[in-house]
């Protein structure tokens, strides 16, 4: 049995674990950084527009306020629109699945590894690891297109 091959088997794993988790965290920071900026402009706006055509009962103001709200009204519009093509949210909670799952699998590697001691990993363990692996990121790959293919209404 080739057990140097098998710990190198094992830390090519732990490192391909650890730089995805890298990856998958940053995006998930940048999905949900995206998703709140959205949701609270288009908040922020509508609360704007609530108070522009409050204030439209000021003389002379009336017809500008009511053009800046109908704007804030259009560009609402655009960000709902953009939100929903691009689905930020729902990619913030998809990277979080992944995330979780990665930082399970690492968290199992090293448990096994703290268990070695100073032997060697067995191939059939490392082989299970690398499944793992590549379980998680099948299912993220096939949630993602998942999200990315339009629905066609039943007909």
């Amino acid at each position: 049995m080739d057990s140097g091959g098998d710990s190198g088997r094992f830390d090519f794993i732990k490192s391909e674990v650890d730089s995805l988790l890298r990856r998958f965290r940053k995006r998930r920071k940048r999905d949900k950084r995206k998703a709140f900026a959205l949701q609270m402009s288009t908040v922020t706006l509508s609360a704007t527009i609530s108070v522009l055509l409050g204030l439209r009962n000021f003389a002379g103001a009336e017809s500008l306020l009511a053009n800046i709200a109908l704007a804030l009204g259009s560009l609402i519009t655009v960000l709902a629109a953009a939100d929903a093509f691009f689905g930020h949210r729902e990619l913030w909670i998809l990277r979080t699945r992944t995330v979780r799952d990665l930082e399970e699998l690492s968290r199992d590697m090293a448990y096994y590894q703290s268990s070695l001691g100073t032997g060697q990993p067995e191939r059939a363990e490392v082989d299970t690891f690398f499944e793992r692996l590549g379980e998680i990121v099948k299912k993220d790959s096939e949630d993602w297109g998942r999200l990315r293919t339009p629905t066609v209404p039943n007909q």
